[in-house]
């Protein structure tokens, strides 16, 4: 089938994690979050394969968790606000509705001198588009819907349950397991992309779809010496194969009665199936002086296997007459041809007194997106984040505040690379900023 607008997911799900607005846009990650809780946004995750509260041990390293000396308990809360422009044929539109709120827990309880258990849930990836703008004419025919919504969601929040292990007094490997669930949701014009019977035939699709799949990370840490500290880590690939629910309305290609009056709408049972890529990295940090501390993290993503293309399958059509002109089932692969990337992260932090830390970051990665294929619904194109934090701690307690400002280069798109064209000749500029609160409670 073949789309002209990519692949749209929208509204947030279920249970102990909440996304609303604009969602995860990452620099370099793609869709993939960084930053677990403040302390780790404050410092652009420089240190957050080294060290870090019980939100970074199990969503980033689980071999950190081997290093608490006591219990521990930290809460989380961040809010985004992102805002975007997107131009075409001299006209500028605005993204709308691009700010939210979600929260980050976890838990790490010591079993044993050598082994400690964690739990944490926490989003993990996310991007969002909700954008109003005129429907360029394309599809057969060069019709157009007009001026609508276009809005694109995909949010996966991960829970999941950890195990630190002391090997010796330098060395800890750690083992996080789980599951990740996720939402994919698309609301706009669509254009089949590869579906040979209907090539080039432009619908309004409203898509909803969610699904489990399990999710393990591997870590490790080791202390070279009282000053350097390294670490590693494995996150698998996570295939999330997606059902649910869509509506298709074939108006604008049909005659204005449809098929012998027959309703131009068809309800579809609906799979949406991506993977989330595997990731591999590493870093180190060093306490340079008594009260300053440097970390270097470097994380690479395999995009080329996972967001390759985006398949989607419609099963079941609810029109007879409609199914009798295409069929009940329909399937198309969008392309997505996402590159693979290096992220790096710097950051430094140091100690004002016994109570008070400042921190502060800056990391980058290219966009995966390339160039022919950015449109406002998959515009994944942030490369540089600047971020600061600070620190307060007294007793079991301690809180932590982080700051991040995701930017970017306007995206320039030419020749479009989908189907119609309709993003030939287009330009994107997105920014998206952060602000976390955390608690911890060590008992």
């Amino acid at each position: 089938m073949k789309i002209e607008n990519i692949f749209r997911m929208r509204r947030s799900f279920v249970g102990v994690v909440t996304l609303l607005g604009s969602s995860l846009l990452s620099p370099g990650n793609g869709v993939l979050r960084w930053g677990f809780g403040a302390e780790d946004l404050g410092a652009a995750g420089s240190f957050g394969g080294t060290r870090g509260k019980a939100i970074a041990a199990m969503q980033v390293n689980p071999a950190l968790l081997a290093g608490f000396e006591e219990n521990e308990a930290t809460f989380s809360i961040r809010y985004l606000a992102g805002s975007g422009d997107f131009s075409r044929g001299g006209i500028t539109s605005s993204m709308r509705g691009g700010e939210g709120v979600y929260p980050d827990l976890a838990m790490a309880w010591r079993l044993n001198p050598q082994v400690v258990l964690g739990f944490g849930a926490s989003p993990i990836s996310g991007l969002e588009a909700r954008w109003n703008y005129l429907d360029a004419p394309g599809g057969i025919g060069g019709i157009s819907f007009g001026e609508l919504r276009h809005e694109s969601r995909f949010v996966a929040v991960r829970l999941a349950a950890g195990l630190g292990w002391q090997v010796t007094d330098r060395w800890s490997l750690g083992l996080s397991a789980g599951a990740v669930r996720s939402e994919i949701d698309f609301n706009a014009p669509f254009i089949f992309q590869s579906n040979p019977a209907l090539a080039n035939a432009k619908v309004d699709l409203d898509l909803e779809t969610d699904g489990w799949a399990p999710s393990v990370e591997l870590g490790s840490v080791y202390h070279a010496s009282p000053d350097w500290t390294f670490g590693a880590r494995v996150k698998l690939p996570v295939t999330l194969d997606n059902e649910g629910k869509a509506g298709v309305d074939f108006s604008a290609q049909l005659p204005p009665l449809g098929f012998g009056g027959a309703p131009p709408r068809n309800d579809y049972d609906a799979r949406a199936k991506t993977q989330l890529p595997l990731t591999i990295g590493a870093g180190g940090s060093w306490q340079a002086k008594d009260r300053l501390s440097l970390g270097l993290w470097v994380d690479w993503h395999q995009w080329s296997q996972s967001y390759d293309t985006f398949a989607v399958d419609l099963a079941g059509g609810s029109n007879g007459v409609i199914n009798g002109a295409i069929g009940r089932d329909v399937s198309d692969r969008i392309p997505l041809d996402w590159k693979d990337r290096f992220v790096v992260s710097l950051g430094a932090e140091y100690e004002l007194s016994e109570e008070w830390t400042i921190r502060g970051g800056w990391r980058y990665g290219k966009s995966p997106v390339p160039g022919d294929l950015v449109t406002p619904l998959n515009g994944a194109i942030m490369e540089h984040a600047l971020t600061a934090g600070a620190s307060w701690s007294r007793g079991d307690w301690q809180i932590d505040l982080g700051y991040g400002h995701e930017f970017s280069q306007s995206a320039e798109v030419g020749a479009s690379g989908y189907h119609a064209g309709e993003y030939s000749n287009s330009s994107l500029e997105a920014e998206v900023r952060h602000a976390s609160v955390s608690f911890t409670r060590r008992f």
